[in-house]
């Protein structure tokens, strides 16, 4: 039996069989509910896949590499609280111009928030294989994104100061 295949016995025994049938309906929060259910299965089935993957590295190693993913999140967060900040008490004339500020940098740090964890996963997966770890394209998208967003920032001060 393959790792995708992999069942526990709980999986097993919450799924109805086909001879089954419930009394109530169910209903939209049930459906939910399992939808969230089978998505953690998911999720848990992928850990698993990793811890089993190679031999345990050094704590320190893992520890490090967790403590750089939270530095990202962070990072990635500040990033969404400046971009709700910019949306609600920049003032120009022209409302429309501060989302020009405030969406890049929450979509930055939503996709800074996705890219931590997937080098996080990387970095355990190089670890536990023995593989040299890879170079982080992140710091280069975060000082690009951010130079860019300030060069818009500073434009849009300018000409709304000229035009106002």
């Amino acid at each position: 039996m393959g790792d995708s295949s992999f069942e526990t016995e709980a999986e097993h025994s919450e799924r109805p069989s086909a001879s089954t049938s419930t009394a109530e309906p169910a209903d939209d929060g049930s459906r939910n509910g399992t939808a969230l259910r089978r998505w953690l299965a998911s999720r848990s089935r992928r850990e698993r896949q990793l811890e089993q993957t190679g031999r345990d590295p050094d704590p320190r190693f893992t520890f490090a590499n967790e403590r750089t993913f939270l530095a990202w999140n962070r990072t990635a967060l500040a990033l969404i609280a400046a971009g709700l900040a910019a949306a609600q008490f920049l003032h120009f004339n022209l409302h429309g111009l501060r989302l020009l500020i405030a969406v890049p940098l929450i979509v930055l740090g939503a996709v800074l928030a996705i890219a931590s964890f997937l080098h996080w996963e990387d970095s355990e997966r190089a670890m536990r294989l023995g593989q040299p770890l890879h170079y982080s394209w992140m710091p280069r998208v975060l000082t690009g994104g951010i130079a860019v967003i300030a060069l818009i920032g500073g434009i849009i001060a300018v000409i709304d100061r000229i035009v106002h």
